[in-house]
């Protein structure tokens, strides 16, 4: 049986597009009071949820990225780790969205510094991501690529720098992406 409903087909433009036409229904207050209940969620969601909210001021943006760094150590327990392997993929996917829609519109600067500190916490996430090496790698390239958008509008010699010492740290292999910066000719 194919399931037509809206909430199956979010995943496709057309889909996207009516659930953008139906919340611009909504009451505003509805929507603040979801977007709320949503912020007392536990893990990665609540945390970008709540990143979100103090999205209107860059020190609270870098300070609640910096803190879901550091959350992403593993815990003890077998089960507990397995679990929170897969969530440290998402957590550190939702970190980066979280630096390019809130901070690299704001302060491409401040974007490259959070984004140097997103790779250098590539020990904790690998090595606290279980079996999930595949969604955490995803995660870096993509932060790769944010980088590339943001090395763009920085016209600074240690940036580039910045991304030499990066690589040649890389023990993990997820910063190997940043070596395009370099052949694009971004890193002169």
């Amino acid at each position: 049986m194919n399931d037509h409903s809206l909430s199956s087909r979010l995943y496709t433009i057309p889909g996207v597009a009516e659930a953008r036409a139906r919340l611009a229904e909504r009451d505003p207050e509805s929507l603040r009071e979801f977007i709320l209940s949503l912020a007392q969620v536990m893990g990665p969601v609540g945390d970008q949820v709540r990143t979100f909210i103090v999205g209107d001021d860059l020190e609270d943006v870098a300070q609640t990225v910096r803190q879901r760094l550091t959350r992403l150590e593993r815990p003890s327990e077998y089960v507990e780790r397995h679990a929170r392997g897969r969530e440290t993929g998402v957590s550190l996917d939702l970190i980066v969205e979280s630096i390019a829609q809130l901070v690299v519109p704001a302060d491409p600067s401040a974007a490259f510094d959070l984004l140097v500190e997103v790779f250098e916490a590539d020990a904790v996430a690998m090595d606290n991501c279980g079996d999930y090496h595949w969604e955490v790698s995803r995660a870096y390239e993509r932060a790769a690529g944010l980088m590339e958008t943001v090395v763009k509008t920085l016209a600074n010699p240690v940036v580039m720098e910045t991304i030499k010492r990066l690589l040649a740290s890389d023990r993990y292999g997820v910063r190997a992406p940043l070596k395009a910066l370099f052949i694009t000719g971004e890193g002169r």
